[in-house]
């Protein structure tokens, strides 16, 4: 498969692309609460996270600890395990409020489709990094649409495909993205737990204060 940029996708109309560029469209936490609401996403907190959100968050340790390369069966499904007993530990978490630094959850709740936001503010800065996972019904593309008719066969191929990351500074504002798609048919066919996530998405914008938004 032929390297796809991050940004190709992310800027197709679809739930998840409005979401992607929500979250790089402000540093302002409640001004981006009130536009993920419109999109249809619903404030959680960690503690009641169901069992399809916490498959979700376990996707995104998976991207972080499975690279470029291919793996041994047994890797794989040891990483997704891990994963899921990490994200599973997320419910224990406590949102504190008043500090400088806010993290904030949100769901789909048709689907489980999952997003944290870890936001900084502070007098002459201010940060948001969001983390996404999307189940196959929201995700704008899957593994199976990049293997397209290349008649390739998904239980060969290395389980995270990494899309080609974006990183842009323009009037005070710095923006990073970074994707990934799951290879859901090898990862489940190797682990004793399902994965029903396609794509991961992580975002990060900074600016300085005084730079208008």
């Amino acid at each position: 498969m032929a390297a796809t940029p991050v940004c190709a996708i992310a800027k197709n109309k679809d739930v998840a692309s409005e979401t992607v560029a929500a979250c790089q469209s402000t540093t302002d936490l409640a001004a981006l609460t009130d536009s993920l609401i419109q999109i249809g996403w619903t404030p959680n907190v960690p503690k009641e996270l169901d069992d399809r959100a916490i498959r979700s968050y376990a996707a995104t340790y998976l991207v972080n600890h499975l690279g470029f390369s291919d793996y041994a069966d047994a890797r794989i499904a040891a990483t997704w395990e891990l994963a899921l007993k990490n994200a599973r530990g997320a419910r224990n978490l406590k949102i504190v409020d008043g500090s400088q630094k806010k993290d904030r959850w949100f769901v789909l709740k048709k689907t489980g489709s999952v997003l944290r936001i870890d936001s900084l503010e502070h007098e002459t800065y201010g940060q948001i990094s969001c983390v996404l996972a999307f189940k196959e019904e929201d995700s704008p593309v899957t593994f199976e649409r990049l293997l397209g008719v290349s008649g390739q066969d998904p239980h060969t191929l290395p389980p995270v495909y990494h899309l080609r990351g974006q990183s842009a500074e323009h009037n005070g504002f710095k923006r990073i993205l970074n994707g990934a798609i799951l290879n859901k048919e090898r990862i489940s066919a190797v682990s004793e737990t399902e994965i029903d996530v396609s794509s991961v998405y992580s975002t990060f914008t900074s600016k300085q204060s005084g730079n208008s938004e």
